[in-house]
């Protein structure tokens, strides 16, 4: 999934992009591109923090060239996703 630099927040002292899923879908794979320079950069799903359905949890992508990127979850999209998971296996 491409998604713009102007979505993000960076730190410069840990080379990592921050991000919410308001804003990003989850995918397994994101292409960076900068909204300044159109220099694009390619991350990859690495690990997650903790359980899908932790509002704490956050997805750690890394680039080829060392940087991160971090997308967090939402508390509300996340509780609403997991009352949605829930009732749909009820149903069963």
């Amino acid at each position: 999934m491409k998604i713009s630099t102007g979505n993000l927040t960076y730190s410069t002292s840990t080379k990592t992009f921050y991000g919410s899923e308001k804003d990003i879908r989850f995918d397994t794979e994101y292409e960076v591109t900068s909204s300044e320079t159109g220099n694009s950069r390619t991350f990859k799903f690495k690990r997650s923090t903790g359980p899908e359905f932790d509002p704490n949890t956050k997805w750690i992508y890394e680039s080829e060239c060392g940087l991160s990127l971090i997308i967090s979850n939402d508390k509300e999209i996340t509780e609403r996703n997991a009352a949605n998971y829930l009732a749909a296996k009820l149903r069963h």
